[in-house]
């Protein structure tokens, strides 16, 4: 809710061509379609040296009312949101910005849990020309960590502290728990404003009844984050959302993007308990706010208290990032599977494991196998490192069944990971690696597997090539004792030779294995296998 535009040109930051005299620069634009407001963020930048915002605006839209009260959106709040977006399609003529690749417009969980999404996004298309994309909470939890690590990392007191960063929107609670670079948790808590301020509206609660129904729920949604955060160890809470730096502002904390800014806990307990007191309307005429905003404000602000002194923190940490700060310097960045961002996915993979029992010395095994046949059949596949990390999940998941029982374990395993967290990886991905691991035993991926058969023509060769080499992976450890460890691949006459680099003892287990476990490589690459053993 800092400094952002409510449609007056008075409060424009900079006049649109003012702005833009630079010769090489270009405009950027970022709409998020939220759970109470449309924003949108504009920016320029000259491609490499990131993205300086130079316009927000923002109109109220009550979609996430509609969503959770009646789980579709409704026609009178799709036409609002057609207008709010012509509006803003003007916006960006006036800075001469049209091309396509430039504009990003996002949903997030307001359309995303929509009955008529389908619908909602078709008809947005049709009346303004704009593609929405709902992005899911993997995408939230990836831009928020991508841009609130350096921050962390800039403060030396902060930089291996144990974080748990929060930002409390109208329909979920995004969080993480950071330990320096390393994630210990993420996952989105069905924790948000909007459904807090229509439960109360839903149970015609008296206002002096409000904060202990709310702090109840609260309490109650966010008790198991106290068994992923490390026992004895100070805790930072770092609260996003322009909910909370709305409520620093008015405690004379103004914050920027750049920084983070330390607040005490009990002022905005405070702060917040006068709020409560106050209609809507009277919070939306003294501080200027949206009545959906106004709506929101009191929620949002009790769920970022309530948290903090959970984890017993008397400070938290506000700053002026927000989802459309992080998409704009997304724009620019490189593509996000970078070895830092796949270790961070690895380790949530390797969390998940150890939940489940997993074997990790076998699993591990197998996915380091799995890495170093890929690499080895980089000139067939020519798949990128997205994929070599997708299939290295896979590797350390697919036993992952066996908590369940032993019986069809690969379906079960299967089900444990698309119904689990994974941080970082998208609805697409997460499916890649539960298939991959479902298909690492018995039947091949076929047309008749419902789930299988509804991906696109490039996910589903995704799936039958990593699968097959996972699938030989674990071959090669049939004993589970990791005779075979390194090892070479080479193609000589459409034949894939496995080559073992150092002496391994008796390998005809895992022989006998890549006999009947082969096949699907064989039949996705075109090449047959060979084991072949280091002379003793």
């Amino acid at each position: 809710m800092s400094s952002v535009d409510t449609g007056s040109e008075a409060n424009r930051l900079q006049p649109a061509a003012e702005s833009l005299r630079g010769q090489h620069t270009y405009p950027l634009a970022v709409i998020e379609l939220g759970t109470s407001a449309i924003r949108m963020a504009i920016g320029e930048t000259d491609g490499t040296s990131g993205v300086r915002v130079i316009e927000q605006l923002i109109r109220g839209v009550s979609l996430g009312k509609d969503t959770f009260t009646d789980r579709e959106i409704h026609r009178r709040t799709v036409q609002q949101c057609i207008s709010v977006l012509k509006s803003y399609r003007n916006k960006l003529n006036e800075y001469q910005l049209t091309d396509p690749n430039h504009i990003l417009v996002v949903a997030t969980s307001a359309v995303r849990e929509a009955t008529n999404r389908l619908e909602f996004l078709d008809r947005i298309f049709i009346a303004t020309g704009l593609a929405v994309e709902v992005i899911d909470d993997a995408e939230i939890a990836r831009v928020t960590y991508l841009c609130i690590r350096p921050l962390l990392e800039s403060e030396p007191e902060l930089k291996d502290a144990v974080a748990v960063v929060a930002e409390v929107g109208g329909g979920n609670t995004e969080i993480l728990v950071l330990q320096g670079k390393d994630i210990l948790h993420s996952r989105p808590y069905r924790l948000g404003s909007l459904r807090l301020q229509q439960m109360m509206v839903n149970s015609h609660a008296v206002r002096s009844r409000a904060e202990t129904i709310m702090t109840g729920q609260i309490d109650r949604t966010l008790e198991p984050l106290l068994d992923v955060v490390p026992a004895g160890r100070k805790v930072e809470f770092v609260a996003l959302g322009g909910d909370v730096r709305l409520a620093a502002k008015l405690l004379g904390c103004p914050v920027v993007p750049s920084k983070l800014q330390r607040i005490p806990v009990s002022q905005l307990e405070q702060l917040t308990k006068t709020l409560m007191k106050l209609s809507v309307d009277r919070i939306t005429r003294e501080h200027h706010l949206e009545l959906s905003q106004a709506e929101t404000l009191v929620p949002a602000l009790l769920a970022n208290v309530r948290a903090a002194k959970m984890l017993n923190c008397p400070t938290m940490l506000v700053t002026g990032f927000n989802l459309r700060d992080a998409l704009l310097q997304g724009m620019l960045r490189t593509p996000v599977w970078s070895p830092d961002f796949c270790d961070q996915i690895v380790n949530s993979a390797l969390e998940l494991a150890r939940k489940y029992q997993v074997d990790l010395i076998h699993a591990q095994h197998v996915a380091e196998l799995s890495t170093q046949m890929f690499r080895g059949l980089q000139s067939e596949h020519r798949m990128d490192h997205r994929c070599e990390t997708l299939l290295y999940v896979a590797a350390l998941l697919h036993e992952i069944g066996l908590f369940v029982g032993t019986s069809a374990y690969h379906k079960h395993s299967f089900y444990l990971i698309m119904h689990s967290e994974l941080f970082g990886m998208n609805l697409l991905d997460h499916t890649l690696v539960a298939l991959i691991a479902r298909y690492h035993r018995r039947a091949a991926p076929k047309p008749t597997h419902e789930i299988f058969a509804r991906m696109d023509r490039d996910s589903r060769v995704i799936v039958s090539r990593l699968a097959g080499i996972l699938r030989v992976a674990v071959a090669l450890d049939q004993s589970s004792n990791q005779r075979v460890r390194d090892i070479r691949c080479v193609i000589e006459r459409g034949r894939l030779v496995v080559s073992v680099a150092t002496p391994a003892g008796d390998l005809s287990l895992e022989q006998m294995a890549l006999r009947t476990q082969a096949t699907l490589l064989e039949d996705t690459f075109g090449l047959s296998v060979l084991l072949r053993e280091s002379p003793r």
